[in-house]
C-alpha cells in the first residue's frame, strides 16, 4: 500500500485562498488523487472513461466467449455427407466435363478425344476420338433446338469447333491448325457466346499475342445441317436398289459447313514511349476518331522528359521499389487477356434491331498490366478483310492495373477489379453507371471475381424494362486465398462481408470456388485436402459436405474436375481409385470415375430454395425515384445528339489545329 508523506514539517494553512492553484502545483498534496499522475483528465470525465473502458472490455470478452462457443459448436454439429447416386466409369482421362442447362447430355473430354453420355441414365452416346488429339478445355453452347456447339482446346494449344445433332459429333473448323510447326500459334483462351452467334480466341505467337473474333453463321449451318438429315433419312427409306451411293457416303462423312467470319484481330496495345510530335496541335490532328477516349499514344512528352522522370521517381522511391520491380522491362507488350461478350445497351450505340434480343453488341477487353478496359462493337459493316488493327469504340480508363473481371449470367454487370485491391461493379444494361466501387482490407490483392446468381434480381421492372431495386452479389476471391462476398445495390445498401479468412494450413487453402445457379446463395468449394463443401453465404455456415466411396478420391484437388447441371439439380465429380506409389510406377491406368450427386433432396431445399425465397419488392415507388428515372431516361435518349455535337466539335478543333500547323510554317 503506497504511503504518502508530506515534505516538511506539518503545518496548518492560513486561511486565505491567495496563492493556491500555485502552490498545489508546486509541491504534492495529499488530497491529489495518485491516479492523476498517469490520467490527467479531470473529474468526473476520468470516471466516466473508466466505466466506459471497463464496458469495451466487458463486451469484448462476451464477444471471444461466443465465438469460442460458436466454434466448438461447429465442432459437435456433424456435417451431412452426401453420397453419389449414379457412376459412369471412363477408361481414359478425363480432363474437363460440361453440362448443357437442358440436362439431358453430359459431355466429357479425355486424353483420345470428345464423349457424350446421357443424364440420368448414364448411357454412352456417341463419341470423336483421336490418339493424337487430347481435350483439355471444353464449353458448350446451346445454339437452336437439338443442336450444340462445342469449343475445345487440346494439349497442344490447338483450338476446334464442333456440334453435336442426332446424336452424332462433327467437326466444324481447326482454327488455329498448323501448316508449319515452326510458324504455330498456341491457343490460351477459347469462349463462344451465349447462342453460338460469335466466339472468341486468344492466340499466343513466339514473340506476339493477339485476339481473334469470329462471326459463326449459325444460321446456314441450320440448314445444313438439316439438309443432310433429310438426305440420309430419304437414302435410308430407299430400296436397296434405289440408294443413291453418292449421297449416302456424304452423310455418312462429316459434313462440311461454312467457315466462320473472322471479324477482327485485336493485337495488345503498345508500350507508351516517347513521342515525336512538336505540339499538342499535331496529336489531336493525328487522331482519327473524334468521338472516343484515345488510349495514351498520342501525347507530347518526349523520350528524354521520360528518362528524367523516370530517373527522378526511381532515386525519390528508391527504397520503395523491389528489385524485381526495379528490373522490370515495361517496354514488353502484354501477352494475355481477358474478354467477354456483352450487352452495353447504354453505353455503346448499336444497331435499334437487335437492341432487345440475347445477340451480344461488343466484346470487352483488357490487357495484362494495362489500366484501359476496351470495348469493341461486333456488329460492324462489311469489309473486304477483316480490320488487321481496330480502334475500340469505349475506353475505360482505370486509376490502377486491371487484375481480373467478370460478367453475370444475365450479361447486365460487369465487374473490374484493379491492383490497388478496390473492384467496380457497373451496370453496362439499365443505366450505364456503376453500383458500387469497394476497396478492400489492405494488403489484400484481388485473384478472382464470380457473380452470384440472387433470386430478386430484376423484380418488379419498370415500364421501360429496367428493374425497380437491382441487386447484384458477387464474390472477391483473394490471393492470399481469403474469400468475400460484397453485395450492391445502386450505392444504397453496398456491404461486404468475408466468407472465409486465409489460412496458413496449405491443405486447408480453397482451390476453386463455383456458384450453383439452381441453389440460391449457394457456393462450391473445393479444398487442396480433396474436401468438397456447399456453403451457404447468407450464414456463411457449410450445409453439407460431397463424399465419394471409401476406395476413391477427388482427382486433383488443386484443379479439380467437375460439373453442374442446373437443370438436373445435380453435380459431377471425377474421383479416382485410391492407389499408392509404387502401384503408379508399376501400373500407370488412366481409367477414372465420374460421380454424379443429386442437389434436389430434401435437406438442401429446405436450406435454399424455402428459406431463401425472396421477399416480394414493393409495388409502389417513392415520388423523387420516379422522378429520377425520368430525368435519367431524357438523358439518355439525347445521347445521339450529343455525340453528334462532340464530333462536329472535334472536326472543328482538327480543323483548327491542321490552320495554325499551316500557318506556323507560314512563319518560319
Amino acid at each position: 500500500m503506497p504511503v504518502y508523506i508530506r515534505k516538511g514539517p506539518l503545518e496548518i494553512p492560513p486561511g486565505s485562498e491567495r496563492d493556491w492553484a500555485t502552490e498545489e502545483q508546486n509541491e504534492d498534496s495529499f488530497i491529489k488523487d495518485p491516479d492523476q499522475a498517469l490520467d490527467l483528465l479531470p473529474q468526473p470525465f476520468r470516471m466516466i472513461d473508466k466505466v466506459v473502458n471497463h464496458l469495451i472490455y466487458q463486451a469484448l470478452e462476451i464477444i471471444s466467449i461466443n465465438e469460442h462457443k460458436r466454434e466448438q459448436d461447429k465442432l459437435k454439429r456433424k456435417t451431412e455427407v452426401f453420397t453419389p447416386i449414379a457412376e459412369i466409369q471412363v477408361t481414359k482421362r478425363v480432363n474437363c466435363l460440361a453440362a448443357m442447362e437442358s440436362g439431358t447430355y453430359l459431355f466429357v473430354g479425355h486424353s483420345e478425344g470428345l464423349a457424350v453420355y446421357s443424364f440420368p441414365d448414364c448411357h454412352w452416346i456417341c463419341g470423336w476420338e483421336d490418339t493424337k488429339i487430347e481435350i483439355c478445355s471444353l464449353s458448350i453452347c446451346h445454339v437452336k433446338n437439338q443442336l450444340y456447339m462445342l469449343a475445345t482446346v487440346d494439349d497442344m494449344g490447338i483450338a476446334r469447333l464442333l456440334y453435336f445433332s442426332e446424336d452424332r459429333l462433327n467437326l466444324l473448323k481447326v482454327i488455329n491448325e498448323p501448316e508449319d510447326v515452326s510458324k504455330r500459334t498456341i491457343c490460351v483462351t477459347l469462349k463462344v457466346s451465349a447462342g453460338g452467334d460469335y466466339a472468341g480466341i486468344l492466340l499466343e505467337g513466339s514473340e506476339e499475342c493477339w485476339l481473334e473474333v469470329y462471326r459463326l453463321p449459325k444460321d446456314s449451318w441450320l440448314k445444313e445441317v438439316e439438309h443432310a438429315q433429310t438426305v440420309l433419312l430419304s437414302s435410308i427409306s430407299l430400296p436397296a436398289t434405289q440408294t443413291a451411293p453418292s449421297e449416302t457416303l456424304q452423310t455418312e462423312a462429316e459434313i462440311k459447313l461454312a467457315p466462320p467470319v473472322l471479324l477482327m484481330k485485336i493485337k495488345p496495345p503498345n508500350p507508351v514511349t516517347g513521342s515525336t510530335f512538336k505540339c499538342a496541335q499535331e496529336a489531336v490532328q493525328k487522331y482519327e476518331h473524334n468521338t472516343v477516349f484515345g488510349i495514351g499514344q498520342n501525347h507530347i512528352i518526349s523520350g528524354n522528359q521520360w528518362e528524367e522522370q523516370e530517373a527522378i521517381f526511381t532515386n525519390s522511391f528508391q527504397k520503395y521499389l523491389s528489385f524485381e520491380n526495379a528490373n522490370t522491362s515495361k517496354s514488353e507488350p502484354a501477352r494475355h487477356a481477358e474478354f467477354h461478350f456483352i450487352q452495353p445497351e447504354r453505353i455503346l450505340q448499336a444497331d435499334t434491331e437487335s437492341n432487345h434480343t440475347a445477340i451480344p453488341k461488343a466484346i470487352s477487353v483488357h490487357w495484362r498490366g494495362n489500366h484501359n478496359l476496351l470495348m469493341y462493337l461486333l456488329v460492324r459493316p462489311p469489309k473486304d478483310k477483316p480490320d488487321a488493327d481496330p480502334k475500340p469504340d469505349t475506353v475505360w480508363p482505370c486509376a490502377a492495373a486491371i487484375t481480373c473481371s467478370a460478367i453475370s449470367s444475365c450479361f447486365s454487370y460487369l465487374a473490374v477489379s484493379l491492383a490497388d485491391g478496390t473492384f467496380t461493379i457497373w451496370d453496362i444494361k439499365y443505366s450505364g453507371f456503376p453500383l458500387a466501387v469497394v476497396a478492400l482490407p489492405e494488403e489484400r490483392s484481388i485473384g478472382g471475381l464470380q457473380f452470384l446468381d440472387y433470386p430478386a434480381v430484376n423484380a418488379d421492372p419498370l415500364p421501360n424494362g429496367i428493374p425497380a431495386t437491382p441487386r447484384v452479389k458477387l464474390l472477391v476471391w483473394c490471393t492470399d486465398n481469403s474469400l468475400y462476398l460484397a453485395t450492391a445495390s445502386g450505392g444504397k445498401e453496398t456491404s461486404l462481408a468475408i466468407l472465409r479468412e486465409s489460412s496458413g494450413n496449405s491443405d486447408e487453402h480453397i482451390s476453386t470456388v463455383a456458384p450453383v445457379p439452381c441453389l440460391p446463395n449457394a457456393v462450391l468449394l473445393f479444398f487442396r485436402n480433396g474436401l468438397v463443401e456447399l456453403m451457404d453465404v447468407l450464414t456463411q455456415e457449410t450445409v453439407c459436405q460431397f463424399g465419394l466411396p471409401l476406395n476413391h478420391q477427388l482427382s486433383y484437388p488443386w484443379q479439380p474436375v467437375y460439373a453442374l447441371d442446373p437443370k438436373q439439380y445435380c453435380l459431377f465429380l471425377k474421383g479416382q481409385e485410391k492407389v499408392t506409389v509404387s502401384d503408379i510406377l508399376a501400373n500407370r491406368n488412366e481409367a477414372c470415375s465420374l460421380f454424379a450427386f443429386n442437389l434436389n433432396c430434401a435437406p438442401l431445399v429446405d436450406a435454399f430454395i424455402k428459406k431463401h425465397q425472396s421477399v416480394a419488392p414493393a409495388k409502389h415507388i417513392i415520388q423523387w425515384d420516379k422522378n429520377h428515372l425520368q430525368l435519367f431516361q431524357r438523358r439518355l435518349q439525347t445521347y445521339p445528339e450529343r455525340s453528334k455535337h462532340i464530333s462536329e466539335t472535334w472536326d472543328f478543333l482538327r480543323k483548327q489545329a491542321s490552320s495554325l500547323i499551316q500557318q506556323d510554317k507560314r512563319i518560319r
